[in-house]
């Protein structure tokens, strides 16, 4: 009873009562539990209590015309059904247990046998309905909807320990809210220790029967929501029974909880990733039919483990792993879509080196003919100074490109195209890279755009730059692919659709200069091909670029032509100014844009 008395005090429906009354009052509640998926009330029926969320997690559904949308979240010790209780008036919403819920319920019977606080006790609630409402009209109050993160490691994933315990801290660190992860076994004394000033790891022990520990998780997990915004649940391996109580919240569906399905090579693997569930997998052999910004490769998982054990720091690619898939849970990806420019394309090694100097993400490319050649080699962990290190060579080099029979209508020697791809991705294909990476061609066949998620890295960047007249089409399957510059020359929708919110566009084609036209045959009939070819995707990728990213860099080359692939220190360095002039205005914009998404993670509460 003391403790019913103590978290009934906490209600402010309370708050006018004297301690001595509140011992009778408390008296007059029922105590009830509901498992996870339980209604406690339904849309259109009306509430005959109010209820008392004592421990768990509720969701408030309304049913629209076309969809279900889930409007508020209520945690401990909120109350709800008082507005049908007072009015009698139906319900607005459904509400539905997400964590198994214990609840304190004063029906409509027993508030008759309330002692002489009774009008102290209805005022209380007219001041909650007031509250509530005040909080709809002016839009102020929000309930948080951080999600509940639940790990699912399979049996060969290497780092248990280390993923969960970094991906806590990684949301903490991005979002400045704190972090808890907890790793569930069938022994540990639950004390939690600091990982970082806002981010904890605990240890906890689950004993008992299925229903003892779900009880008790349910429980603790209520403390937890109370004070940290981001919880992750962590069963480890070695306790199977713990593993099933958790992947029973897990599979709740709930809009709340978000799995994080861990594999490890030669592990299932989970179906596709979507905004309630993320799929991480060891790079060594990966199966991972296509990767994207919740589908993505991690590497060193055993190393950083024992690192992590250590005390050490875990290596910069498992890092980089746990820090992006931290941006997918919080809706802050960042992305960059590459555009096409022949030698123009040079610029975006610039842009690059300006971005990760700065400190700002890429969790995701998408490429178009020469920005697929540069997307792919950075998406497969070739650093900045090792890609001005190959365009240097190349420098003076592209001459042995040159396809010296004019009459097959191409610029470039397939052979030999194909010879030097496979020198810097040899037989890896598109799922095993680094970051995830998509290219976009067009199939002359139908007119339509055709996406690159997969296949060897090499024919995925020799389809994207099967520009008419530099190369032939590229046949993959049914289809017949050429560069995408004649129709979508800077993929943004792309690196939208891989799951990214803040987009930064660069496009590689220059608006038109006056320029003299070379006079050297049959250089000259290229050069006019390549000024149509110049114009129509300047301007198309232009305004779909604008249209669709959150920043569009296009850069001024003077006097450097498409062709001049010998110019590229200079070219990279076009792409290094424009960049540095506008970085303030885009980091700025990314800020925004996390601040945005903290915003959408707080959700007004549906009246009842």
């Amino acid at each position: 009873m003391q403790d019913r008395v103590a978290f009934l005090s906490t209600s402010p429906v309370f708050r006018g009562v004297p301690a001595g009354e509140l011992e009778r009052i408390a008296a007059l509640f029922e105590e009830r539990r509901y498992p996870a998926g339980a209604k406690i009330l339904e849309q259109g029926g009306r509430s005959q209590a109010v209820y008392f969320l004592r421990s768990g997690r509720c969701a408030v559904r309304v049913e629209r015309a076309d969809s279900r949308e889930t409007v508020a979240y209520l945690q401990p010790p909120d109350l709800f059904g008082e507005l049908s209780f007072v009015t009698g008036k139906t319900c607005s919403a459904d509400v539905e247990v997400v964590v198994d819920a214990e609840v304190l319920v004063l029906t409509k019977e027993a508030s008759v046998r309330l002692p002489q606080n009774r009008e102290t006790i209805l005022r209380g609630l007219l001041e909650v309905i007031a509250d509530r409402m005040h909080s709809t009209v002016t839009g102020g109050a929000k309930a948080k909807v951080s999600p509940v993160v639940v790990l699912e490691s399979q049996p060969h994933w290497a780092a248990p320990y280390a993923f969960g315990s970094l991906l806590a801290l990684s949301l903490a660190e991005q979002s400045g809210e704190a972090a808890l992860c907890v790793h569930l076994a069938e022994s540990g004394e639950g004390a939690e220790r600091l990982l970082s000033p806002q981010s904890y790891a605990v240890d906890l022990g689950l004993r008992g029967s299925a229903g003892e520990m779900r009880e008790e998780l349910a429980r603790r997990l209520t403390e937890w929501k109370a004070r940290f915004p981001f919880v992750i649940l962590n069963p480890l391996p070695s306790a199977p029974a713990v593993r099933e109580v958790a992947a029973a919240l897990a599979q709740a569906n709930a809009p709340d909880v978000m799995r994080g399905w861990l594999a490890g090579p030669g592990d299932a693997l989970a179906a596709d990733s979507g905004s309630g569930r993320f799929v991480a997998q060891s790079g060594e052999a990966p199966t991972l039919p296509v990767l994207d910004g919740g589908r993505q490769l991690i590497f060193d998982a055993a190393e950083s483990e024992t690192a992590f054990r250590a005390g050490r720091p875990v290596t910069a690619r498992f890092r980089r792993s746990v820090d992006s898939l931290a941006r997918h849970i919080l809706g802050t990806q960042v992305g960059i879509a590459l555009g096409g420019g022949a030698a123009w394309g040079w610029a975006h090694i610039g842009v690059l080196s300006v971005f990760e100097k700065a400190g700002l993400p890429i969790d995701v490319i998408a490429g178009c003919s020469m920005g697929s050649v540069i997307g792919a080699l950075r998406a497969a962990g070739i650093a900045i100074p090792d890609l001005q290190e190959i365009a240097d060579y190349w420098k003076t080099r592209t001459r042995r490109f040159i396809e010296w029979r004019f009459w097959r209508m191409c610029l470039l020697n397939e052979a030999i195209v194909l010879k030097t791809f496979e020198r810097y991705w040899g037989a890896r294909t598109v799922n095993q890279l680094e970051i995830p990476y998509w290219a976009n061609a067009v199939d002359i066949k139908t007119g339509k755009e055709f996406t690159i998620r997969d296949g060897p890295v090499t024919h995925c960047v020799r389809a994207s730059i099967a520009l008419p007249g530099l190369m032939p089409p590229f046949k993959r399957g049914d289809v017949l692919l050429v560069d995408s510059g004649i129709m979508n020359p800077v993929p943004v929708r792309l690196v939208r659709r891989m799951g990214a919110r803040f987009i930064v566009a660069v496009n590689a084609m220059a608006a038109m200069e006056a320029q003299e036209i070379s006079s050297r045959y049959p250089f000259n009939a290229f050069d006019l091909m390549f000024r149509c070819t110049r114009i129509m995707g300047h301007e198309i990728g232009q305004a779909r670029a604008e249209d669709a990213a959150n920043f569009v860099l296009t850069p001024d080359y003077g006097t450097i032509t498409m062709l001049q692939f010998a110019r590229a220190p200079e070219i990279i360095e076009c792409g290094r100014r424009v960049a540095e002039m506008n970085l303030p205005v885009i980091l700025e914009g990314y800020q925004r844009v996390k601040a945005g998404a903290a915003v959408e993670r707080r959700q007004p509460a549906e009246r009842l």
